[in-house]
C-alpha cells in the first residue's frame, strides 16, 4: 500500500511538471495546429491529475499533501518549441511507465481508471512525436 501511495504522489508531481511544460508550449506554439494539439495534451494531464487525486483519497482516506501540488523538479528553460516537445515526450513516456506500475499494484476495481490514463498518455506521446517530426 505504501508503494502505491508513493507511486501516486510521484505521478502527480510528474503531471504537474507536464502542466508547466505544456503551458510554455501553448504560449510558444509555431502554428494553430500545434497549439491545439498541446491543449489536448494539457486537458488530458489535468483530467488524469483529478483521477489520481481522487484515487489517492479513495485508497488512503486523505487528501494529497499540499506540496504535491508542485512540480517534482525544476523544469528546464527551453530554447524552442521542439526542445520542449522532446522533453514532454520523455516525460509522457515516464508517466506511462509509472502508470503501468500503478496498474499492476492497485486492486482490480481501479484498473479501468488507470488503463484509461495510460491510453491517454500514449496518445499524448504520439502527438508530441508528430510535433517533433
Amino acid at each position: 500500500m505504501v508503494m502505491i501511495n508513493q507511486t501516486i504522489k510521484s505521478l502527480v508531481m510528474e503531471l504537474k511538471e507536464l502542466v508547466i511544460v505544456y503551458g510554455y508550449m501553448i504560449q510558444n506554439a509555431p502554428t494553430e495546429e500545434a497549439r491545439r494539439l498541446v491543449e489536448m495534451n494539457l486537458m488530458t494531464v489535468r483530467n488524469c491529475l483529478e483521477k489520481l487525486e481522487a484515487l489517492y483519497y479513495e485508497i488512503t482516506g486523505e487528501m494529497l499533501p499540499p506540496y504535491y501540488g508542485e512540480a517534482s523538479e525544476e523544469v528546464p528553460v527551453f530554447v524552442n518549441f521542439v526542445d520542449a516537445a522532446r522533453y514532454a515526450f520523455k516525460e509522457e513516456t515516464q508517466v506511462i511507465r509509472m502508470m503501468k506500475d500503478l496498474h499492476m499494484g492497485v486492486d482490480e476495481c481501479y484498473h479501468s481508471i488507470i488503463f484509461g490514463c495510460i491510453v491517454e498518455h500514449q496518445l499524448n506521446a504520439m502527438r508530441m512525436l508528430y510535433l517533433i517530426g
